[in-house]
């Protein structure tokens, strides 16, 4: 895909790039996916998943878990989160392998009036499944899943340092919006910068129909 984004767009090959990586459309789940030989399923969160993702998040560094608005180490917030599923603020995906949880991805909204056009995308991926491209996966699922429900801005929050993510983010056509120095701090009582990276989905839009809307030469 790059050669040919770069030959057709021009300098403005890297939004067509980015157009590409964007998923037309959510799986059905639940879905079976094969990663690098790995059989994964995807499914949606629901009531009797909170043991498997308590262990899964409690298996995770807790840096990793530092740029979540919910502490899903604690039995009250994976209860929470459960039922903001249900209740349809959040759409939150779950990855299985060998039946644990391996990953998940949560596309939230604060429920407010006046910011009904934003989701927060968020994914975390256990130590065993990094390097398959999991991560990768459960990102673009929750772009797509956060444009089916008419997202207009969509946003995601990590730590400076976690490059893989910023990584995934940047595929799908996010950018830098800001940069909190010493935002969170972690269980030892550090401080870190947070990143906050965004895609605003019409201009976007926008940026993609300059790119491949061709230049009529002038008479």
């Amino acid at each position: 895909m790059s050669w040919v984004a770069r030959l057709i767009g021009g300098p403005n090959w890297s939004v067509i790039e980015q157009a590409g990586a964007q998923p037309a459309a959510s799986l059905a789940y639940p879905a079976e996916v094969d990663l690098d030989g790995l059989s994964v399923l995807l499914r949606t969160l629901r009531p009797g998943d909170e043991e498997a993702l308590l262990a899964f998040a409690r298996s995770l560094p807790t840096h990793d878990l530092m740029f979540l608005r919910r502490d899903i180490t604690r039995r009250e917030q994976v209860d929470t989160l459960v039922h903001g599923s249900a209740s349809r603020l959040s759409v939150t995906l779950l990855a299985f392998h060998d039946g644990e949880v391996v990953g998940y991805a949560t596309v939230a909204s604060d429920g407010i009036t006046w910011t009904r056009h934003v989701r927060e995308l968020r994914v975390l991926v256990g130590a065993s499944m990094r390097g398959r491209h999991l991560g990768r996966l459960l990102t673009e699922q929750a772009f797509a899943i956060a444009r089916e429900q008419g997202a207009r801005k969509m946003i995601a929050q990590m730590t400076v340092d976690q490059e893989t993510a910023i990584a995934a983010f940047r595929r799908l056509g996010f950018a830098p919006e800001a940069r909190l120095h010493n935002q969170v701090i972690d269980r030892e009582g550090h401080l870190h910068d947070l990143q906050i990276m965004s895609l605003d989905v019409d201009a976007f839009e926008v940026r993609l129909e300059l790119a491949v809307t061709p230049t009529l030469p002038q008479v």
